[in-house]
């Protein structure tokens, strides 16, 4: 429990505190500490662009399974973004499936939020996964995801 953040360490110690039941204790912390992974993506800059966009990878949560490959980057927008009948939102985390032998790439989902790097509130939530695959550019964006999807073991 050291290296969990500050407020994980609080939910945690309450959920010790006031649980009596040593059963239902383990499943109250391990539930909380699985629900606090996602929020502790290591982001690595990949690229920035010269209207202030800029985007980053998790690493850790590239995974390949046979010729196909995911990962999750996130898009820190240069300004706020406006849907219609929505708040504006900073940043979007981004799944994407690659294909790691005919170079493309095939969208999975997306969250946009009103922080800057994938916190605040949920703006807009889309997991409607696309049906077609897209060919990836050299020296692109997507293929500097692609990379680091397809080297996953």
């Amino acid at each position: 429990m050291r290296d969990a953040p500050t407020g994980l360490r609080s939910a945690l110690a309450l959920a010790a505190g006031t649980v009596k039941s040593r059963p239902m204790r383990k499943i109250l912390i391990l539930a909380l500490a699985l629900l606090s992974i996602d929020a502790r993506a290591e982001w690595t800059e990949i690229q920035k662009f010269d209207d202030g966009m800029r985007v980053f990878v998790d690493k850790a949560s590239a995974r390949r399974s046979g010729e196909t490959a995911q990962v999750t980057h996130l898009v820190r927008w240069g300004e706020p973004q406006l849907e219609p009948d929505s708040q504006a939102y900073r940043s979007t985390v981004v799944r994407t499936r690659y294909d790691c032998v005919a170079k493309r790439e095939r969208y999975l989902a997306s969250t946009s939020y009103a922080g800057t790097m994938g916190d605040g509130a949920k703006i807009i939530e889309d997991d409607d996964e696309a049906e077609a695959w897209y060919s990836i550019s050299e020296a692109s964006m997507e293929d500097k995801l692609w990379k680091i999807a397809c080297a996953a073991k």
